[in-house]
């Protein structure tokens, strides 16, 4: 996903071969924008199917890339590297 932020283009790279399908993304985005720690109030949506294992990821368009941050902070606190924040485009 790319976003324009403070007149620079960033874009969240993600690696679902990565993802372990923990949502510490979601707790982080929901912190950012509500200072509390609520899934539901992410911009993000993780989901697991428990009998394949597939994870689907998904951000929606109140994703603002943490604009007060040094970096969204779903990627800064990503423990498996599955989100990274890449540079300009």
């Amino acid at each position: 996903m790319e976003k324009t932020t403070k007149g620079k283009a960033f874009k969240i790279i993600r690696n679902l071969e990565r993802c372990y399908g923990c949502r510490t993304c979601e707790l982080a985005c929901s912190f950012h924008h509500k200072g509390v720690f609520a899934p539901e109030l992410s911009s993000i949506r993780i989901t697991k199917s428990n009998r394949t294992g597939i994870i689907r990821w998904h951000m929606d368009s109140s994703c603002d890339l943490c604009v007060e941050e040094d970096q969204p902070l779903c990627a800064k606190y990503c423990s498996y590297g599955a989100l990274q924040v890449g540079g300009e485009s």
